[in-house]
Formats: structure tokens, sequence, C-alpha cells
């Protein structure tokens, strides 16, 4: 099989455990913690019944940990936000418990914080979780937003656990996410719809949460 196809599978088990993850919880996963323990405790719908494993990964170049959770067929790697080897260790994630045998990450996927590293750093989290993605799709999703909640949150108080927002769950699954000046509502809604028939959730509750988050991201009310 060619390495491209074989990166494909990993990303598709990434989405299929995420998805997983937020059908039975309720709730969207965790993607930044202080306390690696956290994940595999909580949220509490989810650990009861499937039970994750937090280990080391052997031969990290920075902090790595992956969490396993066998019931789901699911593992995924977490690491320290001041990881700037992170994509090294992905690589190792990739041989070592995917048993890739690849020299490198093929070229066209990127590895990708699921919670922005400079928001992480502003609040003082310590660790965040990674996925395989299709990079042209990372690099033109999101940016805006992101930086502008990363600058408007700047003075916010800190907290001890960040769910995964909405539209980062929309640009993780390939959805355009809204801009500045174009709301786009239908691909909000394709979205919502979208993530009602996968993973549960409501989807008009959804739409509201984007529209919520666009107005945090455009508003510097955390900002002295």
């Amino acid at each position: 099989m060619p390495a491209t196809a074989k990166v494909d599978s990993v990303i598709e088990r990434e989405r299929e455990g995420l998805m997983a993850e937020t059908r039975i919880a309720q709730c969207p996963p965790f993607v930044a913690v202080n306390n690696m323990a956290v994940v595999a405790q909580y949220p509490t719908a989810l650990r009861a019944k499937h039970p994750a494993k937090v280990s080391a990964l052997k031969g990290s170049k920075g902090s790595a940990f992956v969490v396993d959770c066998p019931s789901l067929k699911s593992a995924c790697l977490w690491v320290a936000t001041s990881n700037d080897g992170y994509r090294e260790d992905y690589l190792e994630f990739l041989r070592s418990v995917h048993g890739l045998q690849i020299a490198a990450i093929p070229t066209g996927f990127d590895v990708d914080h699921l919670y922005n590293r400079s928001r992480a750093q502003i609040y003082m989290l310590e660790f965040i979780r990674l996925a395989l993605v299709k990079g042209a799709a990372n690099r033109s999703h999101g940016a805006s937003y992101e930086k502008d909640l990363t600058r408007n949150e700047a003075a916010r108080v800190r907290k001890e656990m960040k769910l995964m927002d909405e539209i980062s769950m929309m640009k993780y699954f390939g959805y355009l996410s809204p801009l500045r000046s174009n709301p786009r509502a239908a691909e909000v809604r394709a979205y919502a719809n979208f993530a009602a028939s996968q993973m549960g959730l409501d989807a008009d509750e959804i739409c509201a949460s984007v529209q919520y988050l666009r107005r945090k991201a455009a508003t510097p009310w955390a900002r002295g």
C-alpha cells in the first residue's frame, strides 16, 4: 500500500474515533488540558464505558503521550504546548502505534493542533491534542477566526481544560469556516446536519454556537 494511502487510513481512524467520542459523550472532545489524567477519566459518559490508557510516546523528541482506547479502536497523540518537535513525534506515533514504515510524513499532509497553540500559551495550558489532516484544507480554513480569537482572548481568565469548539470541528471535518465578511450560513448548516447525523448533536444548537463564536472572535471583550 502506498504511503499516502496508509496515512489516509490513519486520518479516517482518527476522524471515526473523534466522532465516536463526541457521539457517546454528547459533547466535543477535550483538546487542551493541564493534566493528562483528565483525558483518561472524563467525560464520564464516555470513559465509564470506553476506558482509555495514557502512556508516554517512546522515542519522543519532546513531551508526548498516546491516548489509547481499545474498545473504540482509537488512538491519538497529545503533546506539550511547548513541544516544538511535535511533527517528528507524530511521525514516531505513526511508526510505533500505527505500524507505518515511512521515513517522513508524505507531502500534502499536516499535523494539526486541535486547539490553537498560541491560545494554549495564553491560557498556560500544558497539553494539546494532535491530528493528521490534509494540508491544503488545514492551511486555508479558519485562520482569520483563530487569529481574531487569540488576539481578543489575551486577558481571558485561565481555565484548566478546553473542549473543541464548533468552528474548529468544521475545519477538522473539511467544512469551510465562516469569515469576517462572509458568515457562510449554508456551509454552517451543512456541517450542523452532518454533526446531527453522525454524532447525534442538535443541528440548531450547533448553528447558534457558531454564531456565538463568531461574535466572540470579533469582539475585544477580553482585552483591557
